[in-house]
């Protein structure tokens, strides 16, 4: 059984205030029963997943709180297992996408794929549309790409932290400060770009 809801009809420009989770269950709602099955194991999976971040949370901050009773090193490598433990949901995530042909496909992202653009009346913010088809499969196994390489980057830190490698850590410390002096440069751009465009 065939969708009758094609890629340019999901999240068009025809319903600009539909948000990401009406889109969503539109979407499944007219999927075979194979995929709404699918995707409701993959929720909860997803669901069950975020267990492993709120397991690390409470393990770093009791270490934290218990700094004179344990060993030095193990309070930071706890907090930089942190990003780590979002791996299982984010993989979990894509390959949710792939399977189901939609990207978000979750409404545990909500509406994180939002946008701020300039306007007519100043700043507008503008939900990006649910993708569908090949379109999902790419940001599906976009998702997959960049959260394998984030899990590569958060684990060799946190082996560089369990193990003191002083020269390892100043390399990471290094691409953080860079990655976030250009994340800081390209916002302060944009903020600039958006009151000049509003100016007008």
């Amino acid at each position: 059984m065939k969708s009758a809801v094609g890629t340019s009809a999901v999240g068009s420009q025809s319903a600009p205030k539909q948000d990401l989770r009406a889109q969503l269950a539109e979407y499944v709602a007219q999927q075979p029963v194979s995929k709404q099955s699918f995707h409701k194991g993959m929720r909860i999976a997803e669901w069950v997943s975020l267990a492993f971040p709120v397991a690390v949370f409470a393990i770093a901050l009791y270490l934290s709180f218990a700094w004179q009773s344990v060993e030095a090193k193990m309070i930071p490598t706890a907090w930089f297992c942190f990003p780590l433990s979002f791996t299982p949901f984010m993989l979990l995530i894509g390959f949710h996408a792939i399977g189901l042909a939609a990207f978000p496909p979750t409404g545990l992202l909500g509406n994180a794929l939002q946008v701020s653009l300039p306007g007519a009346g100043g700043q507008v913010n503008k939900v990006l549309p649910l993708r569908v088809g090949r379109q999902a499969l790419v940001w599906g196994w976009g998702q997959i790409a960049a959260t394998l390489i984030g899990a590569a980057f958060w684990g060799a830190f946190t082996w560089a932290v369990w193990t003191v490698n002083m020269a390892l850590i100043a390399v990471f410390i290094q691409v953080l400060g860079t990655l976030l002096g250009v994340v800081i440069v390209l916002r302060i751009a944009v903020s600039i770009f958006q009151k000049l465009s509003g100016a007008r």
